[in-house]
């Protein structure tokens, strides 16, 4: 995977004292953190952070672990980072805006990696004994407690679990992006950079995916396509191309955004019969389509890691715009074509105003089958799944100064 090294100082950063407030928790804001340390100065206070956030829901709680390290910028092609985001044009310009200015990596990049035994999560115990030197309560229900790890030692059995392995970015591609361009712009102002400037590091949120569950940690949101392409405007033609794999159920509603958009997330999450893809062109019908049976796909030309589940988004889009459609390679990368909005009200809302037919994708790909990204390197189209932070926005500002 891309190198991990040492973060350089690190200082907390507290709330105004004249805020009043007696509750030290509430006061301990973040941390700033001032750079890289490329040799591991006896002046650096810290290697890295531990972090753990725990979620109570309902009487139960669940504790997310995970670490924050600089990383190298990759570039996304070397395969040593692997986005599954649609990345936000104008995102990626206030970004760079952002970072000429301040000089300041200001928000959350979130990443996974496999690691099936919780190496990292058993080595951060010990550093965990101590108060936290950060802990604040972003939400309602959530508790973010940071430690600063100084141990050198740790930090070189983190390198070493994590060698060779990919990292999967799951949150924030577009600061990251952002990043890559800052630090280009940076080389071609400094000719004899080293490639061990601050520029060429991010601050990344590290999670184990086997640190997940369903309810807790990384929310995987249901994919919001809205195609543009000519095929998904000829209706009846989709639909009959679509048949040859899915079951296909048409339905008579109102056409009232609102309306639409329940009906299509009570067609995702049916407990006995989910809907693997729903159609909304516009108008009064809706269409639920179902996959048929794994047997009824072997006939078609997949190799084993599209076919280890039925229910893989991955698997969707494979074989409705690679096999169905013959959507070229270059135009399942090209955002412009697939846009991705907010929410699936926006998305009704397009629908009914444009010639443009909404693709909804069933919610996943789960986590196993995230893992079985982490662990095979597979390359696929941005804009899969949607994930919530795992890191908390605003705990960390990290210095990218060169």
């Amino acid at each position: 995977m891309s190198e991990i090294i040492s973060f350089g100082h690190c200082s907390c950063r507290n709330a105004d004292a004249e805020s009043g407030t007696e509750n030290k928790a509430q006061r301990r804001l973040g941390v700033d953190i001032y750079g890289v340390d490329t040799e591991r100065d006896a002046s650096s206070d810290c290697a890295l952070l531990l972090y753990e956030i725990r979620f109570a829901r309902d009487s139960k709680f669940k504790i997310h672990r995970g670490i924050v390290a600089a990383v190298h910028l990759e570039q996304f092609s070397s395969g040593k980072i692997l986005p599954l985001e649609l990345p936000d044009s104008g995102q990626i310009e206030e970004h760079l805006h952002n970072l000429e200015v301040n000089k300041i990596q200001s928000g959350a990049i979130s990443a996974l990696y496999a690691d099936p035994c919780c190496v990292l999560e058993s080595l951060g115990e010990n550093e965990k004994q101590r108060p936290a030197d950060v802990e604040i309560f972003p939400e309602e229900g959530i508790r973010c407690r940071v430690w600063k790890v100084g141990n050198h030692t740790m930090l070189k059995k983190v390198q070493a679990v994590l060698d060779k392995k990919s990292l999967i970015l799951v949150h924030g591609r577009s600061l990251y992006e952002g990043m890559l361009r800052y630090r280009d712009a940076c080389r071609e102002a400094n000719k004899e950079y080293t490639g061990r400037e601050s520029f060429n590091y991010a601050a990344i949120a590290l999670s184990n995916i086997d640190d997940f569950n369903t309810e807790y940690g990384m929310t995987i949101e249901p994919v919001i396509s809205t195609c543009s392409l000519p095929e998904f405007r000829d209706l009846p033609l989709l639909l009959g191309k679509l048949g040859e794999f899915f079951n296909v159920n048409g339905e008579e509603l109102e056409p009232v955004c609102e309306s639409v958009s329940m009906h299509v997330q009570r067609a995702l999450k049916d407990p006995e019969n989910p809907a693997d893809l729903v159609l909304y062109p516009g108008g009064k019908h809706i269409y639920t389509l179902q996959l048929r049976s794994r047997k009824h796909l072997q006939e078609t030309e997949f190799d084993e890691k599209q076919l280890r589940a039925d229910s893989s988004a991955m698997l969707y889009q494979r074989l409705i715009l690679n096999h169905i459609l013959e959507v070229s390679p270059e135009d399942l990368h090209n955002s412009e074509v697939f846009y991705v909005p907010g929410h699936m009200l926006n998305a009704c809302e397009q629908a009914s105003e444009t010639e443009d037919c909404v693709a909804f994708f069933a919610p996943g790909p789960s986590i196993s089958q995230v893992r079985d990204i982490a662990w095979d390197d597979i390359q696929v189209p941005g804009g899969l799944i949607r994930c919530n932070p795992l890191f908390p926005s605003g705990v960390v500002n990290f210095s990218v100064r060169d």
